[in-house]
């Protein structure tokens, strides 16, 4: 039992990380534009191939490898933005009906690129470690180092620059921030362009740990779903401790309960919150 309660506590924490990395970047966009983008998942399946291509198939150095993938992410990004996105703008549910079918494309190309078999990226760091009794990957400590850092970097990124300062003018009132100036516009694909960009920093670090297949993106797009409307909606802090508090029930659900509640969890989070309380946890109640 002992053994078993570690094990969610060094699991839950990896899947924290990857989740609050993926959750932050949906959070933002929504938070900036009221955008649900249902693409956001496919930018985790693009850096992944992106980057087994380029460093099991290719042979390119790792470090260019990383940046290329991160750069073609980025650059989906913002052509999603550019092209499906702004045109419909307006049409909340004309935004929901195009990023899905961006991501289901996105899924069908790969099939052709890289056929439906799993594919596996190498560790940055052979090897295991053992902690508290449980011996996990390496890597897991990248995954969590990492998530961190760049948690805190996008938090001072937000907070302390002029191009974070309109982000968080834009989310908080869109037309007091065009009155002062600011291309709402231009933040937003700017915005974008970050959930990308931690979206491909997620597959970068927690790829390497387990298979990539052609439909993941759908899952990790589930979860950071669930982990917005439990943490609120458009709220960064609640974000982050939402991902914490997932990965930890997933986990615990996984080891006590069954595998297969666990992939479904994150449904029963995304409806109960909305019956019991539909602004998340540190949300605001909207008037």
């Amino acid at each position: 039992m002992i053994f078993q309660i570690e094990n969610v506590l060094i699991f839950g924490t990896v899947q924290g990380s990857v989740l609050a990395l993926l959750a932050l970047g949906f959070s933002l966009v929504y938070g900036v534009g009221g955008v649900l983008n249902l693409g956001h998942g496919a930018f985790y399946l693009i850096t992944c191939y992106v980057f087994y291509i380029t460093s099991r198939v290719l042979f390119i150095n790792l470090i260019i490898s990383i940046i290329l993938s991160l750069i073609i992410a980025i650059s989906v990004g913002g052509v999603i933005y550019l092209a499906l996105i702004k045109p419909l703008q307006g049409s909340h549910i004309g935004v929901v009906i195009v990023t899905f079918a961006f991501a289901v494309f996105m899924q069908e190309f790969v099939k052709v690129i890289a056929g439906i078999k799993p594919h596996y990226i190498s560790p940055f760091i052979f090897g295991s470690i053992e902690f508290l009794g449980v011996t996990f990957p390496i890597q897991f400590i990248f995954v969590i180092i990492g998530s961190l850092i760049l948690v805190s970097l996008i938090g001072l990124f937000i907070s302390k620059t002029k191009i974070g300062k309109s982000i968080r003018a834009v989310s908080q009132d869109r037309e007091a921030a065009l009155l002062m100036g600011i291309n709402a516009d231009r933040i937003l694909m700017i915005t974008i362009m970050i959930s990308a960009l931690l979206a491909g920093m997620a597959a970068i670090l927690y790829a390497p740990t387990s298979a990539i297949t052609v439909d993941m993106g759908w899952g990790f797009l589930l979860s950071a779903f669930a982990v917005t409307v439990f943490g609120g909606m458009g709220s960064t802090s609640g974000c982050v401790l939402g991902a914490f508090i997932m990965g930890y029930a997933k986990t615990f659900c996984s080891v006590f309960i069954s595998p297969t509640l666990a992939t479904v969890f994150p449904l029963l989070v995304i409806v109960v919150m909305l019956l019991v309380r539909p602004q998340g946890l540190l949300g605001k109640k909207e008037v």
